[in-house]
């Protein structure tokens, strides 16, 4: 295994999710070409991509909530009878 995958797998350890890393490490490569200073000590010729990684897997950069998904708060509550959501008739017309 290269020294990339290692860190990329160490990364993913780190965030516990594969796709959050994913987008963690995308929404940073955009920052560092745009300027932002790398949090770690960037080698000669090292990539976005590897300084990303190398952040989040030693732990400079993390994943923070911004709110708690619960089913609710995807879709309305559904009527256990027929499946419809609750402020729905059979006929299609809010209660």
């Amino acid at each position: 295994m290269t020294t990339q995958h290692a860190l990329l797998d160490a990364a993913i350890k780190k965030i516990g999710n594969r796709y959050l890393t994913t987008m963690l490490i995308a929404k940073r490569i955009r920052q560092l070409y745009h300027g932002a200073s790398p949090l770690v000590e960037r080698e000669e010729n090292e990539s976005h991509f590897t300084v990303a990684v190398r952040e989040i897997a030693e732990g400079h950069l993390t994943v923070v909530p911004t709110m708690e998904i619960t089913p609710h708060t995807l879709a309305p509550p559904l009527h256990t009878s027929n499946g419809t959501p609750d402020n729905v008739t059979a006929a299609g017309t809010t209660s």
